[in-house]
């Protein structure tokens, strides 16, 4: 895809078809003049990725992997993409919806009118199990009534967010600024997994005690998991964490593993090991650059392994993931640093 009129024609084909679709969008800005829409009743899984290039006249031959490069905006308008997922009856199977290396800025979502989500929307009110992922994503500078930057629902189904950025999000009368979650049962305990994320600056409200960071909810069973992660400089608190048992669905239960959270709020504790502490020292946190300094106490400080389907090998730059064997948490992977130098050799 090179342009909006296609891409939405893409989202729309891809909906009414039964089939497994990936929708690959060349590197530049795709500016619609309102909300670009998948909606579907079909259990085939969509995949929409960013970053491809035209090689030797053949369009989409190669992806360069800077999710910066390729960006959905809703210039500040209107809410920038919602996939839906609504089968006219009783399903055996649901899909799953991917984003991956692109940006999703500037989306508007009307407190006024409880839009949900400026940024993005991935919903499934079924009870059939579905998976949302979002892999090596920007999420950035969108505003919402509650979760500004997005809204995930999955009355059944996992809730997938891995090396991804969301910064700069509000929710300017509500709260959760950069996400909310919902995951109110699963074919397994996995409910929402978040790992090697950055969350920061956000912004909102604050509503009945939640925060502007992220917030999840889940159900009887159902587990949220932060893995190599840094929530930084979230106004209120960084996690919202609460359980389902008010809408008859029952408690899940919150971890977390090599990760830096701060003010927790919400009705769920969170069960936290191996927790960072300290300034990241990131590169320019105030403009939004997330890289980890030479003089980071966290480099190297990650998780290698992660469950539930890995991770990309590049991080939202495209530069390597993994550097001398062992991961930096957040979603930049530091590339400057040197091993032999930093322990004191000449």
């Amino acid at each position: 895809m090179t342009n909006v009129p296609e891409l939405q024609a893409a989202l729309s084909a891809a909906a009414a078809s039964s089939a497994d679709d990936e929708i690959k969008l060349q590197q530049g800005i795709y500016a619609a003049s309102q909300q670009l829409l998948y909606n579907s009743p079909n259990p085939g899984w969509a995949f929409l990725t960013g970053g491809w290039i035209q090689v030797s006249g053949t369009p989409c031959a190669q992806q360069v992997g800077i999710a910066a490069n390729t960006i959905l905006t809703g210039s500040g308008q209107h809410q920038v993409l919602g996939m839906l997922f609504n089968p006219p009856g009783s399903v055996s199977a649901g899909p799953r919806y991917g984003l991956q290396n692109l940006s999703i800025r500037d989306g508007y979502g009307d407190s006024a009118t409880f839009q949900r989500g400026g940024g993005l929307q991935m919903a499934s009110y079924t009870d059939i199990q579905v998976e949302f992922w979002l892999d090596n994503v920007i999420v950035a500078n969108n505003a919402g009534y509650f979760g500004g930057g997005a809204d995930l629902y999955a009355r059944r189904g996992l809730i997938r967010i891995v090396n991804s950025q969301f910064s700069n999000n509000s929710a300017p009368t509500s709260a959760t600024a950069h996400f909310s979650a919902i995951s109110l049962a699963g074919d397994g305990p996995n409910g929402i997994l978040i790992a090697n994320s950055t969350f920061a600056n956000g912004q909102c409200a604050g509503l009945g005690g939640r925060g502007c960071g992220i917030g999840a909810m889940l159900g009887a069973g159902m587990r949220l998991d932060l893995i190599n992660s840094l929530f930084f400089n979230n106004a209120v608190s960084d996690v919202n964490i609460e359980g389902a048992a008010a809408g008859g669905f029952g408690n899940g239960a919150a971890f977390a593993n090599y990760s830096l959270v701060g003010t927790l709020s919400g009705t769920l504790p969170l069960n936290a090991t191996n927790a960072l502490g300290g300034d990241p020292r990131f590169v320019d946190a105030p403009n939004q650059d997330f890289r980890l300094r030479n003089d980071s106490p966290f480099i190297n400080a990650g998780l290698g392994a992660i469950p539930i389907y890995g991770y990309l090998g590049y991080d939202l730059s495209g530069s390597l993931r993994t550097r001398f064997a062992a991961l930096d948490p957040g979603a930049y992977e530091n590339q400057t640093w040197d091993l032999i130098f930093a322990n004191g050799f000449q």
